[in-house]
């Protein structure tokens, strides 16, 4: 297998694509309950696991006292 750098996705139609429909979604308005704000993967998925880990160590204190 060989890898090439693509500099800045140019020549590729795929990412042609890809890079123009990402410059269309900037300028269209999110709709929704609540503002959209863009987070990383890592972050949302700490963002959850401290939110799970919060309302498990609250109920156990709720069962045991």
């Amino acid at each position: 297998m060989k890898l090439a750098s693509v500099p800045w996705h140019m020549g590729f139609d795929g990412n042609e694509i890809a890079d123009e429909l990402a410059r269309q979604s900037y300028s269209h308005l999110l709709i929704g309950l609540e503002p959209a704000i863009g987070i990383t993967a890592k972050v949302a998925r700490r963002v959850i696991r401290d939110s799970i880990s919060r309302k498990h160590e609250e109920h156990w204190h709720s069962i045991c006292g």
